[in-house]
């Protein structure tokens, strides 16, 4: 998540497309890594302070607090994932590190990370992994990110399945494609006189 600002037009222009990439890094990580989140969006918000933002969703067992396990741990290290990849994908955009609008993404990985590191030397070489886990995700993706960097530039919000689509053009028109035809399935299975 990134912080707003106010900027003057050129500037404000990169800035966009920086947030954009930020973004699409989270949202392409976030489908990658299997995690669930209902849009990803470039519309600045004052009373959060961000530029834009990937709104994800946690499932109800999650409990890291309360529960110690291997499904947690891996749940929790794909979300450390996505966290990184904001930074990474706008740092292979601008060709530099940037300078604010990480430190929430950040914040939230190492609380993450300090439910299932015991030391602050084992917690730093587990961010250390999940950044470079992160840092290959987003240069394997690289296409993807750029892709839907694009259409939220286009249309500043985009839904899971604008993601998806963006990402794998055509995925919605097959996806519909099958759903038509399980139904068309049910119905000739269903007994006459129902």
């Amino acid at each position: 998540m990134r912080p707003a600002t106010k900027v003057p037009g050129r500037v404000h222009t990169r800035r966009l497309r920086a947030t954009a990439y930020h973004e699409a890094g989270h949202a392409v990580a976030a489908w990658r890594e299997g995690l669930r989140f209902k849009h990803a969006t470039i519309k600045p918000d004052a009373e959060s302070g961000s530029l834009g933002h990937v709104l994800h969703g946690r499932p109800k067992w999650f409990r890291p607090d309360s529960e110690s396990n291997d499904r947690t741990r891996l749940l929790l290290e794909r979300h450390i994932i996505a966290s990184f990849a904001g930074q990474l994908a706008e740092e292979k955009f601008r060709g530099m590190r940037p300078r604010y609008g990480m430190q929430s993404d950040n914040r939230n990985a190492v609380d993450l990370a300090l439910y299932v590191c015991g030391s602050q030397e084992t917690t730093d070489a587990y961010l250390h992994f999940c950044f470079l886990a992160s840092r290959d995700l987003v240069n394997v993706f690289w296409v993807a990110i750029e892709a839907v960097a694009a259409a939220l530039l286009e249309r500043t919000t985009l839904t899971r399945g604008d993601v998806i689509e963006a990402i794998m053009p055509g995925s919605a028109a097959l996806k519909a494609s099958l759903e038509a035809g399980v139904e068309r399935s049910k119905r000739a299975r269903k007994p006459k006189g129902e």
